[in-house]
């Protein structure tokens, strides 16, 4: 019985870490434009002029909009996807014995959202060398 627990713990805790991280990630970027934001609307509240080379770097560093999404943004994406699900196949095909379980289910899902996006991004890619 202990050793079902630990067996289940695993797949819940590789599962969550990742919505984790990201949940991080963009709770400190949130928290950052929240910043960007407030200053630049103190600076205009007392009538500060914002210098134009100040706002061309706010918008080279993505920090009021959003970032451009490019197919190259996709192919990496989608790489990345592949590479946590094959990590999971893995993770899964190893931690049971050599064969595999649920978790390698599981990994499926991103990996088949990682190949849409690597689709999606080299067809972007050829329609950018068309145009």
């Amino acid at each position: 019985m202990h050793g079902f627990e630990a067996a289940l713990l695993i797949p819940i805790i590789s599962i969550l870490m990742p919505i984790f991280i990201v949940g991080i990630v963009m709770y400190f970027r949130a928290k950052d434009r929240a910043e960007v934001q407030k200053t630049i609307r103190m600076a205009i509240e007392k009538g500060q002029p914002l210098p134009p080379e100040y706002l061309d770097s706010l918008q080279k560093s993505g920090a009021t909009i959003g970032k451009m999404k490019t197919p190259v943004n996709d192919i990496r994406s989608g790489l990345i996807l592949m590479a946590v699900a094959l990590g999971l196949v893995v993770m899964d095909y190893v931690g049971n014995d050599y064969t595999f379980e649920t978790l390698s289910g599981i990994a499926a899902i991103p990996g088949f959202i990682g190949v849409a996006l690597l689709i999606m991004g080299i067809v972007g890619l050829n329609n950018q060398k068309k145009s």
